[in-house]
């Protein structure tokens, strides 16, 4: 069943009892999910999955919180939000669906009381027999990827119709889309808040093997988005899409939870990576590494921007897999030029090796200590 999710903030005994890893997310049985990992062994590591009804009634009772995935937005025939009903579907000004950009998928009208009994039928029929937390909206609040436009169309009433149809399923609802943003300002789509307990950025800091490190506007509207949904108290699901094998991935993986964790919210923010490993869990060892007790409130990211030009964030008390290893500094430089970089006093940063959690890949403090110069699109977790 379906039931309300209360987000509340880490509790101070963290400080004396800090978490094995930080928030994660990850595919869990279903189409998309390990099949060899069995729950209990998966629930040590994941905070989320989305899963199916088999999965979601594994791995629920040891803890973790599931989501039962959903598209209203986009259908296709021979999915479960799919209708006959011609009135769910967008149309143009001639009276035709808009398509898109999949081959027999078309965009759905989100002010469509025929869209919202077929999605709310859906969610119902598996609730019934699944134990499910949340309920993941894909493609929210978008008409990117259609070939052409609703007629009428207006960006805020769109958002408005979106809204209405959130709060009308009366259900827990995690939406992705926060990657759809435009220049350096967070996606209007986090209006989505006001029904929603959660959401989405895909290509978050990462976004492919060919494109494996985000800089410019879209690093810095990544690190935006985390800071506004942790002041709006919403779960924040960082969705790096980077398929490459976890072994070959070393420095970007550390770029990604760098910058993951310079504007992080423990209580928040969730990591969802997808490098690949023998496992086909996605949880990367560097997980463990849980920073807390942060030296500055930030409210912007130049809050944390240097005069070298690197973002640094400070904190007070950093765990490695429930261990102190005492005070970290998280560095990232995500430009195409390399800067100066002043760490004295930290002596040892964080090495990783291997591929994912479970496919013998680790994550260790040592030495040597922080370099003096970082490289283009490189980053550094120090500590004293």
């Amino acid at each position: 069943m379906l039931r309300a999710l209360a987000v509340c903030a880490l509790p101070v005994l963290l400080a004396v009892t800090a978490p094995t890893h930080i928030q994660t997310a990850d595919h869990f049985a279903g189409y998309a999910g390990t099949k060899t990992v069995p729950a209990d062994v998966a629930a040590r590591w994941l905070t989320w999955a989305e899963t199916d009804i088999p999965g979601s009634q594994a791995i629920q009772r040891f803890g973790v919180k599931t989501m039962l995935y959903t598209d209203p937005n986009r259908t296709i025939r021979g999915e479960r939000d799919y209708t006959n009903d011609e009135s769910a579907f967008a149309h143009d000004c001639f009276g035709q669906r808009v398509a898109a950009q999949h081959a027999g998928q078309y965009l759905m009208d989100p002010h469509s009381r025929a869209l919202l009994a077929v999605w709310k039928s859906h969610v119902t029929r598996y609730s019934a027999d699944g134990h499910f937390d949340a309920v993941f909206e894909d493609d929210a609040n978008t008409i990117a990827y259609a070939n052409g436009q609703p007629c009428n169309f207006y960006a805020s009433d769109w958002l408005q119709a979106t809204v209405a149809l959130q709060r009308s399923l009366d259900a827990p609802i995690i939406y992705n889309g926060l990657s759809n943003f435009s220049d350096r300002s967070v996606s209007i789509s986090i209006g989505l808040n006001e029904t929603a307990i959660g959401g989405m950025m895909e290509e978050c800091y990462g976004s492919s093997p060919s494109e494996p490190k985000n800089s410019g506007d879209r690093w810095y509207v990544a690190e935006a988005t985390e800071i506004a949904m942790a002041a709006q108290r919403k779960l924040f699901f960082c969705y790096d899409n980077d398929t490459t094998a976890a072994a070959q991935a070393l420095d970007r993986r550390t770029y990604v939870l760098a910058s993951f964790l310079l504007t992080y919210d423990p209580s928040l923010s969730v990591l969802w990576e997808y490098y690949q490993g023998p496992s086909h869990l996605h949880v990367m060892p560097e997980a463990q590494l849980v920073p807390l007790a942060p030296s500055s409130v930030v409210r912007t990211v130049n809050d944390l921007l240097t005069p070298s030009g690197v973002y640094e964030r400070r904190y007070a008390a950093c765990y490695l897999g429930g261990r102190d290893m005492g005070p970290c500094v998280v560095a990232v430089n995500s430009d195409n030029a390399s800067h100066a970089l002043d760490l004295r006093g930290y002596t040892r940063t964080l090495q990783i090796a291997g591929a994912g959690i479970l496919d013998g890949g680790t994550a260790r403090v040592t030495a040597p200590g922080p370099p003096s110069e970082l490289a283009a699109l490189t980053a550094v977790v120090a500590f004293k």
